[in-house]
């Protein structure tokens, strides 16, 4: 089922030049106009422009070298470590914060993108194609969109969502969201969906909390209403990698200070606060704490003091 005929090019430049504001969906889309709310004052912060920087913002860095980072509820983290193996497309083990550290996983299996919620966890397996562990358990493969290999996987409050391998235009790759099984929602182990939803638009990175958020090739980061039928809303700013979890942090396309590029949070007003770390990939846990990995697959944890 589609949802829409809208094509990839509703999230390329060239369609969304026609925006009038930033807080406003693209007239061609044919949905209501958001308005953009000022954004407000944060405590012990100095504004920039539509970028906030926060002083107290403190990093931790942890034990360990990783290349994608998930959040979960409870506390829980995963990993995909830099223990890539061969002839995996870039798949490595996984590991889960203890705690104290991030502890490998008992079970057998690895993968280049790992998603977690509501105690099922998900990855894009050394085969391009999805699998699913329940509470840690062996890792089952799972259909995905028309059987196609998939890029990333992104699962949370608002469902789960998979970029696939096929092209679909400049901004990137096509876009599905798992449609729920009768009466069982999200949380039901081998029943958490059954079958797939195609969605408007193109991405390369997904994340999923509240709504789901992508990032196209061009640099350009959209968040998902349901309303209306359905439509991405632009917001302002240019980045690589977004984590949503409560909390939504997004890595920006400019180099931060540290071993990546700047690391931002939105304030569900319409400004970022630059929460002055850097890095390549980001996660956030159940608590709305930023994990970030640096270029280098440094892991560290953001702190507010």
């Amino acid at each position: 089922m589609r949802l829409s005929n809208l094509s990839a090019a509703a999230l390329t430049s060239a369609a969304l030049a026609m925006a009038c504001a930033v807080g406003a969906a693209p007239p061609d889309w044919g949905q209501p106009v958001l308005r953009r709310t000022p954004a407000k004052p944060i405590d012990a912060a100095v504004r920039a422009g539509d970028v906030y920087v926060q002083p107290n913002s403190h990093w931790v860095r942890v034990a360990g070298c990783a290349r994608d980072i998930a959040g979960g509820g409870n506390g829980v983290v995963y990993v995909t470590g830099c223990d890539v193996v061969p002839n995996s497309r870039g798949s490595s083990h996984f590991y889960r914060w203890n705690g104290a550290e991030f502890a490998r996983l008992g079970v057998a299996g690895y993968g280049s993108a790992i998603a977690t919620y509501a105690g099922n966890s998900y990855t894009v397996g050394g085969d391009a194609m999805l699998y699913s562990s329940i509470n840690d358990g062996e890792w089952v493969k799972r259909g995905t969109p028309n059987d196609r290999p998939i890029t990333d996987i992104a699962a949370g409050q608002a469902g789960i969502w998979v970029i696939t391998s096929q092209p679909n235009g400049e901004g990137g790759n096509a876009i599905s969201r798992a449609m729920p099984c009768p009466n069982t929602g999200i949380a039901g182990g081998a029943k958490d969906f059954c079958g797939w939803e195609e969605m408007p638009g193109a991405a390369v990175r997904i994340s999923v909390g509240r709504t789901a958020w992508v990032v196209n090739a061009q640099g350009q980061i959209f968040e998902w209403f349901s309303n209306g039928g359905g439509y991405w809303q632009k917001r302002p700013g240019c980045f690589t990698d977004v984590a949503a979890n409560g909390s939504v942090y997004a890595v920006t396309c400019k180099r931060g200070k540290g071993d990546g590029n700047a690391i931002h949070r939105w304030d569900n007003s319409g400004a970022w606060v630059d929460v002055q770390g850097a890095g390549k990939r980001v996660g956030v846990d159940a608590a709305g704490n930023a994990w970030a990995i640096t270029d280098s697959g440094e892991i560290w944890r953001h702190e507010v003091r």
